[in-house]
């Protein structure tokens, strides 16, 4: 059992990827929740944020932070690489409109690089 945000003797990127992984089933079947009847949509939106919560404290005992970047402005020294990035010039202002992956920090280094989707800040406004 690990009582500490000392990780020794367990490999971190595994760890990182078991988070990113368990994050990615959250959203998921928070979407999901969306189309179950009024009474059953929330019995699991509440279940699905109790999960959300645990994996936040469970993480952060590890030392472990899960970061989004929904609504960040896009730039290189960000932790995270943008899946639609080549249909972009590297001059254009660009904004993340989906994380796909959460980056995951420990002790201000990545651990797991995140992964996102972006868009002009133009395209972004005009959505809106």
């Amino acid at each position: 059992m690990v009582e500490s945000a000392n990780t020794s003797g367990v490999d971190q990127e595994l760890v990182a990827r078991l988070c990113v992984e368990y994050w990615k089933l959250v959203r998921a079947s928070q979407r999901a929740a969306q189309q179950l009847p009024d009474k059953d949509g929330k019995r699991m939106a509440a279940q699905l944020k109790f999960s959300d919560l645990q994996l936040a404290t469970i993480s952060g005992q590890l030392g472990l932070n899960l970061v989004s970047f929904d609504g960040e402005q896009f730039s290189v020294g960000m932790p995270a690489s943008a899946d639609n990035g080549e249909d972009f010039g590297q001059d254009e202002d660009l904004v993340v409109t989906k994380t796909i992956e959460p980056a995951v920090v420990r002790e201000m280094k990545v651990v797991h690089k995140g992964r996102v989707l972006v868009a002009r800040r133009s395209d972004e406004e005009r959505e809106e």
